[in-house]
């Protein structure tokens, strides 16, 4: 090759770079924002899954205690009508 056809091809080459580069800085800054959202997203989940963990738990405590109250009521219900 000779020098010009070399200095059309570096030419060419350095005005593909010159055009796709603030292209690609924006996309890759959009791409970073994008990133940050979803870690975000990420650790609310994983604060929302902790929190429903806990009350879950509290739920089956409460549950359990409202079935050993029923026990106990109908339990008292039938002394009641053994006293009558």
């Amino acid at each position: 090759m000779t020098l010009q056809e070399w200095a059309a091809v570096i030419g060419v080459a350095m005005s593909v770079v010159l055009a796709l580069g603030p292209w690609m800085f924006a996309v890759h800054a959009k791409l970073a924002v994008i990133a940050s959202r979803l870690d975000d997203v990420g650790r609310r989940l994983d604060g929302l899954s902790a929190s429903h963990d806990e009350r879950l738990a509290m739920c089956i405590e409460h549950q359990s205690r409202l079935e050993t109250h029923a026990v106990q009521l109908a339990d008292l219900a039938d002394r009641v009508r053994t006293y009558e």
